[in-house]
């Protein structure tokens, strides 16, 4: 049973080659027959009895732990292993052989009821849930049944209903008592424990529970057993499912030692022998299932802790990689700036050279000039203005690719299996390069998300001349493209060069499916 997270870590230990599961099925029938036999062992009053039955969280755990194909031989061991008890104490060959096939059955399908509704939990809670359910209720209750068909049909006089009911709360109590430390450990060993706990407090815990129940019965001669409730409580506070349910084994065993001795008495005064074996399984119950409650409460608490700081953690990683890819956007828009502020210079300084050669000759061409001197520095100091506040690294010198370049991007994209159409809108005219290169970045970055995530989708490239505004429209047919709103560092990357030049963006799903990225880039500085 795993209770500490929804994902079970089956234990090997039932797996393997033949001669080790023989020998690992013999174990167990040997346990078996010792949970079988403690139960006389231990009722040696006429005053005593026994609250649960041992052996029944032994076969529990045991067909669990069993994988499917080798679990009708385990059948056979504890069949076998009940029939030899039987037999021992006198029991008729029919009432042996059908008490084997109860005794059989009721794991047998307990175990495989668990695992099939293990399978479709989700939570803690649910899947506690479905222990309970199926191991402590359900393969009881049909050992039960049998066991109690059995012994009418062999002429007890004992009513049926008195029969299965006293069968199915011992059984219960003993895969409650037995089974649930037994998986809670063997599934996932120390890793449902919380990695606060000490050893120390792994061992110290069920020994103060069990000095504490032994002391209250034998000792201190008052029915007062509930003060060991705070020990299991903290138990599941500090260990988890595992701890809680190994304070609690202790708990049982202690209790169940004492009481079976004829000590009932001092715990539940003035009751028949019934009655106190009622109230010490209900006793047992309740405080069983308040701790491992309490104990599967904090593992989701905790578990949900967890989610919740992997979710920020996430979450800030995300914001981190999207700074850092404005960031790279930014220094790369800041070496094309410094590409066109550098060739604009160079322009401005050959043409005012000219212009001062030309002075007194021919006045025409000397204002032609200082005309093309004042463009040029104007284009310059827009483009210098839409990277003001960047920072840059070392320059880059490469002059690089422009909207001029979007059409062999297109060729190179069909040559390489993308199918993509390329419009333009308007009549082409000169952009500024700071424009131009954006530009070209943002129709590359958008179709190379096709290609990632478009599976086989068709795209297509428009480029619109307005007046004003340079529009840009990419867009896919979607064929399996998923993509999450916030982006990747291409989507980022886009976003930062739309809003160092003042424009607009708009990424997301088009209206007859597929992915459109929308960009409209200002030409003119306001």
């Amino acid at each position: 049973m795993a209770v500490e997270t929804p994902t079970t870590v089956r234990a090997p230990a039932l797996h393997g080659a033949s001669p080790r599961f023989a020998a690992i099925a013999l174990a167990i029938g040997a346990l078996y027959v010792v949970g079988a036999e403690s139960t006389f062992w231990l009722a040696r009053s006429p005053e005593g009895g026994v609250a649960f039955f041992p052996a029944a969280g032994v076969t529990l755990a045991a067909f669990v732990l069993t994988p499917r194909d080798r679990r009708p031989w385990l059948a056979l061991v504890v069949a076998a292993a009940e029939i030899s008890v039987d037999l021992r104490h006198g029991q008729g060959v029919a009432m042996a052989v059908g008490f084997a096939a109860a005794n059989a059955a009721e794991p047998w399908v307990g175990a495989s009821l668990l695992i099939a509704a293990r399978r479709r939990s989700s939570t803690l809670r649910s899947n506690f849930a479905a222990y309970l359910a199926t191991a402590v209720v359900a393969g009881p209750v049909v050992g039960a049944l049998i066991g109690g068909s059995v012994s009418a049909l062999t002429g007890s006089t004992e009513p049926f209903v008195s029969i299965t009911t006293r069968w199915w709360i011992g059984d219960a109590l003993g895969v409650l008592v037995i089974a649930t430390p037994v998986l809670a450990w063997l599934e996932q060993h120390i890793a449902s424990v919380d990695p606060r706990v000490s050893v120390a407090e792994v061992v110290a815990l069920p020994l103060v529970a069990a000095g504490i129940t032994l002391t209250v019965i034998l000792v201190w001669n008052e029915p007062v057993i509930y003060i060991v409730l705070p020990v299991l409580m903290w138990s599941a506070l500090r260990g988890g499912f595992s701890l809680a349910s190994t304070t609690g084994l202790a708990t049982a065993l202690v209790a169940e030692f004492a009481v079976a001795h004829g000590h009932a008495d001092r715990v539940f005064p003035g009751m028949s022998t019934t009655a106190r074996l009622l109230y010490l399984q209900l006793f047992l119950a309740v405080a069983l299932l308040s701790a491992l409650l309490l104990a599967v409460e904090v593992g989701e608490r905790v578990r949900a802790q967890r989610a919740l700081r992997k979710m920020e953690q996430a979450r800030l990683a995300q914001r981190i990689d999207g700074l850092a890819a404005s960031a790279a956007e930014r220094r790369r828009i800041a070496r094309d700036v410094h590409d066109i502020v550098g060739h604009a210079l160079n322009a401005v300084i050959l043409q005012a050279g000219g212009a001062r050669r030309m002075l007194g000759v021919d006045s025409v061409r000397s204002r032609d000039l200082i005309e093309s001197i004042e463009r040029t520095g104007r284009d310059a100091f827009h483009d210098l203005d839409a990277a003001l506040g960047l920072v840059d690294a070392t320059p880059d010198l490469d002059p690089g690719r422009s909207l001029a370049d979007l059409p062999d991007l297109v060729a190179s994209l069909r040559d390489a299996g993308l199918t993509v159409d390329l419009a333009v809108d308007g009549p082409e005219r000169p952009v500024p390069r700071i424009v131009a290169r954006s530009a070209f970045r943002i129709a590359q970055e958008a179709l190379t998300n096709v290609v990632k995530h478009g599976g086989g989708a068709r795209a297509s490239v428009l480029v619109a001349y307005e007046p004003d505004v340079l529009h840009l429209v990419i867009a896919d047919d979607g064929r399996g493209a998923v993509r999450a709103p916030n982006g990747g560092r291409g989507l980022i990357g886009m976003r930062e060069r739309v809003s160092v030049l003042g424009g607009r963006i708009e990424t997301g799903p088009g209206e007859g499916g597929g992915f459109v990225v929308r960009a409209s880039l200002p030409l003119k500085q306001k």
